[in-house]
This record gives C-alpha cells, sequence and structure tokens, in this order.
C-alpha cells in the first residue's frame, strides 16, 4: 500500500502540484473546501495526472494535511517518478 502526505492548498488560481518538500507534497487546487468539493478535486485532478483510478484519502478529510491512499501496485518512487518526470 503506497501511503503520501498531501497538503492542499484550497482557493486557489489553477489547480497544480507545487513543490515535495520533506516528503510532503503540495498541491493547489482551484476549489473551496466547502461541501467536500476541494477533496474530490484533489482525487480527479491525481487520478488523471497519474493514472491510477484506486486514490483514496485515508485521513484529513476536513484538514488540508491528508495521507493519500495510491493502492497496492505502486510504489513511493513510481509515483513521484511520474509526478516529477525528469
Amino acid at each position: 500500500m503506497c501511503k503520501m502526505s498531501v497538503r492542499i492548498i484550497p482557493n486557489s488560481s489553477r489547480t497544480d502540484i507545487v513543490d515535495l518538500c520533506d516528503g510532503i507534497l503540495k498541491i493547489k487546487i482551484m476549489e473551496p473546501p466547502d461541501e467536500n468539493r476541494a477533496n474530490e478535486a484533489l482525487i480527479k485532478f491525481l487520478s488523471k495526472k497519474l493514472k491510477i483510478k484506486t486514490i483514496s484519502i485515508v485521513s484529513g478529510m476536513r484538514a488540508r494535511n491528508k495521507v493519500i491512499d495510491f493502492g497496492n501496485d505502486f510504489t513511493r518512487e513510481q509515483i513521484l517518478g511520474r509526478l516529477f518526470p525528469e
């Protein structure tokens, strides 16, 4: 099971990956945190970017700091390689 810590920045001007700092992936999300919209946008963005359908939020549903589960088929290195291609 590949899990990763993520910090989201809702209400941003665009949805994009900002940085990877101290093992925490920082992502800007255009959607507001109201009614779970930022969480849904985060899952949709990561699913599309990584081409993985099994992404889920494990903890932090109502917080900016979250733990994301990418499923059993991927390692942390594979995920980071797809997010930050050389």
